[in-house]
């Protein structure tokens, strides 16, 4: 852990939910096709429940709602939310309740298997965006306070300043593993959803004066203006911290082909080719667009010599549009 990260953080209440540094993995044969070195941090091994980028994010998040006397987890997402799922596992190990805000149908398939088999609560609404899903979870919170419970909602994937400090603390990993492996990253990818991942990570290359540029891959229908929303969450995360330091703006493209959620051959293609030729498994909303990203980018010479790419999980995407998927593939 970089020493400056680590002090800054001392202070915030964290459940430790990840036992291990994730390792930072070299692809040779992706890093041949593209001309440039490419890394990724394996945060889908994160280890708990299905792994994956929500849980450093939840380490400060429970932490926090543990601190605040709450006994209730709330959280908001889409049926196969990776965020929602884990949430409530890890809420749950912990001694608390959970309940999901979900908004889709009700299909035994993806992370809304695993919500039933596990016998999480959920309740499922048919809306347009995730974010309408808000004034109902706010509506759950004042039931539950009526009949003497403390609630604690968590926004959409974690994306918060408390949420936030996660990924400050995943830099600090990275840049003591950097250190040890006498490597220097030119960019840092990930695939930006509700956008705290991001924020993270540009306030943390900020904090410790890292030269390394944070780059996202808009995956969601909030891309046109995610620049300036993972900005303003990297300030406010900053002011918590009650530090002083100059934030970078991110560079984010538009890697959504569209829509949240959409799926597409060229996105499934890349997945099947970094497993086959790297033994990785990318999904289909998150990473795999994320990577595909990377892969024509770097091409391009965009993204430097060096490459970091974070892993975000988000396995259990597959199982949710595995049929689409297929399909998809098989046509000529």
């Amino acid at each position: 852990m970089h020493p400056k990260i680590g002090s800054v953080l001392a202070k915030f209440p964290r459940v430790e939910l990840i036992k291990w540094e994730t390792p930072i993995q070299y692809l040779p044969k992706i890093s041949s096709m593209v001309g440039a070195d490419v890394y990724v941090k394996r945060d889908d091994l994160t280890g708990f429940g299905i792994g994956g980028n929500k849980i450093r994010k939840l380490e400060f998040l429970l932490g926090d709602a543990i601190a605040k006397g709450a006994d209730t987890v709330i959280t908001l997402g889409a049926v196969h939310s990776n965020h929602a799922f884990v949430t409530a596992l890890a809420a749950k190990s912990l001694g608390l309740d959970a309940l999901l805000v979900l908004r889709g149908r009700e299909e035994p398939r993806g992370n809304y298997l695993l919500d039933k088999l596990v016998g999480i609560e959920t309740r499922v609404f048919e809306a347009e965006k995730t974010t309408d899903l808000i004034p109902m979870a706010e509506e759950i919170a004042e039931e539950l306070r009526a009949e003497g419970r403390k609630p604690y909602i968590i926004p959409i994937g974690g994306a918060s300043p408390v949420g936030t400090l996660g990924y400050v603390r995943g830099v600090g990993e990275i840049a003591s593993q950097a250190n040890g492996f006498g490597l220097g990253f030119d960019t840092v990818v990930d695939a930006v959803g509700s956008g705290g991942t991001l924020a993270g990570i540009t306030l943390g290359l900020s904090l410790i004066g890292a030269e390394t540029e944070p780059v996202g891959m808009g995956v969601g229908i909030f891309a046109g203006d995610m620049e300036e929303r993972v900005a303003g969450l990297a300030e406010e995360t900053r002011k918590l911290l009650g530090i002083k330091c100059r934030i970078k703006k991110p560079r984010i493209h538009d890697y959504s082909f569209g829509a949240y959620g959409k799926i597409v051959r060229e996105v499934g293609e890349t997945i099947r080719l970094v497993a086959k030729l790297e033994g990785i498994l990318l999904d289909p909303v998150y990473t795999g667009k994320a990577f595909h990203g990377l892969m024509e980018m770097a091409r391009a010479g965009e993204l430097g010599e060096t490459v970091l790419f974070i892993h975000t999980g988000g396995f259990p995407g597959v199982f949710h549009y595995g049929e689409e998927m297929l399909r998809l593939m098989e046509k000529p």
